[in-house]
């Protein structure tokens, strides 16, 4: 498992500032912090079928400021 703490819209949390970081989302093994110390492997296909799916949702939702 990564060590990108994510979000419930998939939106990648800043270690420095603790805001998401505009415009960069993940979900599945990159990310860590979902499910706690406690994380089963057979979670790992619905982890990334959710997030992933949460990703591409808020990214393409996501405007970028010109």
């Amino acid at each position: 498992m990564g060590g990108l703490l994510i979000n419930t819209m998939a939106q990648v949390i800043s270690s420095k500032t603790h805001q998401p970081i505009p415009g960069l989302y993940a979900g599945g093994e990159i990310t860590g912090g979902v499910h706690g110390a406690s994380r089963l492997g057979t979670v790992a296909v619905a982890d990334c079928m959710i997030f992933g799916r949460t990703a591409a949702r808020s990214a393409k939702a996501y405007k970028q400021p010109m």
